[in-house]
């Protein structure tokens, strides 16, 4: 465990408190990820696309998915500081590259933050008897940014609690739909075993091909299974980061991705009359409530609203810790105001204050749910590209290490995973439906490089701002083997 006067590879000082464990490291990895918000927002879309047969994409995202954690594991184990692809393509390639990095990934934790708390929005409005309108789905969205800021700065023990269990009630309500719900389909008689044939039934509103509306379902994927890199974007917070991060990525995937499939499998058998679930604005709170029931329904839904919110909660934090890290390093708008760390808490409460406000403006400026969803899915994708790409190129000249290695399998992973990756961004930019998406990804990444070239490039190239890797010699080789005692 790393002391708070211990120097950090980089002329880091130790200014955030190494607290969490393999299970808190975990549990952030898995709450980002979060089966629950990513298919209550998504199933709807999924349905009216492809037909609940779309749910077939589901594991294919994820042994993807799988494939780009084992990659970053390598990379949190090499290098175990807060800043995640902003920390790892700078040393990687140059600072330059790594500062788009991190514009990519702060661009994506800003917008995700409010697109969970859409997912929270239509069920807090059905339990309180609210029409759920864009406006008054906007107001509740609003308000838990506000809430989640205002725990994030002010309830540090508190965020990692609800965080922690969070990770109990998404797996005891998720596992709890699978098997009440499940048995009470199959088993109790209501349903005849026809309705398994629910996960075969396929729906094409788009009038072209099949095969395109299946690959559009795997949106639902795309957005869910990603974020689990926020355990290495906490890794300064985290007790013998270099071992626990690696382990806490590959296994929130690895779960999220079989129970949220045998979740998806359940849930699409249980459908009744696919035209009236498929037009409800939250259909899977239509699903419970038609075979489980008001009560148990709502006992479920709060289990969902907890882990949900906490899903909320760890991306406004790894969004913060991002801005943290590239303003400690003076490649931020007003760095000295946000690199700044509260007194009481130990946070970067400014950074905090940032993700807020820029989330409310996401809320208030977008009149489309798919435009941001979509944005959130692509966006992280891009990212792992870049980062993949330049360790593919540095892998060879990389040293041993006695953290979590791929070893002789490095190469073939990697290429998988730059495969799967380029595959994927174009099922979210191609299609018609998404050319929207692709439209605001491409302004934000140019956006970012003109950003670059006009307030930060003639800095960094100057060694006035940014990581001092030449003169410190923090490369990744030097970091890797610096890190060892971490």
């Amino acid at each position: 465990m790393s002391k708070p006067s211990q120097e950090l590879t980089g002329n880091y000082s130790q200014e955030l408190k190494r607290t969490m464990k393999l299970f808190s490291s975990f549990a952030v990895a898995f709450s980002f990820i979060s089966i629950t918000t990513g298919i209550f927002t998504n199933y709807g879309f999924v349905l009216n696309t492809a037909g609940p047969a779309g749910i077939w994409m589901w594991p294919i995202v994820t042994i993807g998915h799988l494939i780009i954690a084992l990659i970053f594991g390598e990379l949190a184990g090499r290098i175990p500081f807060s800043g995640y692809s902003y920390q790892w393509v700078s040393r990687l390639a140059n600072r330059g590259m790594g500062w788009f990095a991190g514009w990519v990934a702060i661009v994506f934790l800003i917008i995700v933050v409010p697109t969970i708390d859409y997912g929270l929005a239509p069920i807090i409005a059905q339990l309180l008897g609210w029409e759920a309108s864009p406006q008054i789905l906007a107001l509740i969205v609003v308000a838990t940014l506000v809430l989640q800021a205002l725990i994030n700065i002010f309830g540090v023990r508190l965020a990692t609690r609800l965080n922690d269990t969070a990770v109990y009630t998404e797996v005891v309500g998720i596992v709890g739909i699978i098997v009440i719900l499940g048995a009470v389909v199959i088993l109790a008689g209501k349903a005849d075993w026809s309705m398994l044939s629910n996960v075969g039934q396929s729906v094409t509103n788009s009038g072209g091909s099949y095969l395109g509306a299946f690959l559009l379902a795997g949106l639902m994927g795309s957005y869910t299974l990603v974020g689990f890199e926020a355990a290495a974007n906490l890794s300064e917070e985290t007790i013998d980061a270099k071992k626990n991060v690696p382990k806490a990525m590959i296994l929130s995937v690895m779960l999220s991705g079989g129970i949220g499939f045998i979740f998806l499998v359940v849930i699409s058998i249980s459908i009744g009359n696919l035209d009236v679930i498929s037009s409800s604005g939250s259909p899977l709170s239509e699903i419970l409530k038609s075979h489980l029931g008001s009560v148990v329904a709502v006992i479920f839904l709060v289990l969902c609203i907890i882990s949900i919110f906490a899903c909320g909660l760890i991306s406004m934090a790894s969004a913060s810790r991002l801005v943290y890290a590239m303003s400690r390093d003076n490649v931020f708008f007003a760095s000295a105001f946000f690199r700044k760390i509260t007194k009481r808490g130990s946070v970067p409460g400014n950074a905090i204050v940032l993700v807020l406000v820029l989330g409310i403006l996401a809320v208030l400026f977008s009149d489309s749910l798919t435009l941001l969803v979509g944005a959130t899915a692509v966006l992280p994708a891009v990212l792992y590209l870049i980062t993949i790409l330049t360790y593919a190129f540095k892998q060879k000249h990389l040293p041993k290490v006695d953290s979590f290695s791929l070893g002789k399998w490095r190469k073939s992973v990697t290429a998988a995973a730059i495969i799967w990756l380029i595959f994927e961004i174009c099922i979210l930019t191609i299609p018609s439906d998404f050319n929207k998406v692709a439209i605001v990804a491409a302004i934000l990444l140019v956006l970012g490089a003109v950003v670059y070239f006009l307030f930060f490039r003639k800095g960094i190239l100057e060694g006035r701002i940014g990581m001092k890797l030449e003169e410190d010699k923090t490369s990744i080789v030097t970091s890797s083997q610096q890190t060892k005692n971490m």
